[in-house]
């Protein structure tokens, strides 16, 4: 499979049609091309080296490489796969607080990964321009500078600058709304049913287990790229 052409005639569909929603989008999750590809991504990252809740960290899980990337498959396709609950741990803020982060599972960001390819592109064609929070190729001085060049083409004198953060914002969000803001674009049941299980797949914490019935744990492939990105 040519996954690169597959997500550009995604990208192009929702281009095209800002009220088209996709159908038929599951299968790609357990094609193998599709799995390896996201496989090879998520072993890039240096979080590769942490495990979840199962206590598996990605050298581990490729000594076995094909075996359980077909396990996984097999999983998908048959809609049996069940996300693991995320490790809670806390890293320090330059405030002197700490940001709670949810590890996943090495297969649980595998299939993260798969999804982020099928839904990235997706909603993407929906953005603005201008718009530069957590979109692939982008980054913070790209806003700035886009800042700075309407600033200094303009003739108006501009006195404020202002930053806005809504407290608690990953820990509150709505499952419902999210899933109903996601259904705007894709009326794929199979993906629908997936991030459904990875919002309420739990949180393990100092050995005990807490549901999530809001939010979605920091730290996830899918919590920023994708699936908030649809609730903004």
């Amino acid at each position: 499979m040519d996954i690169g052409e597959r997500q550009r005639k995604l990208s192009l569909w929702a281009e095209q049609d800002k009220e088209l929603r996709l159908y038929d989008l599951y299968g790609l999750l357990y094609n193998r091309d599709w799995l390896r590809a996201a496989h090879a991504h998520v072993s890039r990252n240096a979080g590769s080296k942490t495990a979840g809740t199962d206590g598996i960290n990605m050298a581990y899980f490729d000594e076995n490489l094909e075996g359980n990337l077909e396990e996984l498959r097999e999983e998908l396709k048959a809609r049996t796969f069940e996300p693991d609950p995320v490790r809670r741990v806390y890293i320090p803020k330059s405030n002197g607080k700490w940001r709670p982060l949810g590890i996943p599972s090495i297969k649980d960001r595998i299939v993260q990964e798969a999804l982020r390819m099928i839904m990235e592109p997706i909603w993407e064609a929906d953005f603005d321009n201008e718009s530069y929070g957590f979109r692939p190729g982008r980054r913070t001085m790209d806003a700035v500078i886009a800042l700075y060049n309407t600033l200094r083409g303009s003739n108006k004198t501009y006195q404020w600058v202002i930053e806005g953060d809504i407290t608690s914002y990953f820990d509150t969000i709505p499952h419902r709304r999210l899933v109903k803001c996601v259904k705007k674009r894709m009326q794929d049941e199979g993906i629908l049913q997936l991030l459904w299980k990875f919002l309420r797949a739990g949180v393990l914490e100092k050995g005990r287990l807490r549901n999530t019935l809001t939010g979605t744990p920091q730290g996830g492939i899918i919590t920023l790229p994708t699936m908030l990105q649809t609730f903004w």
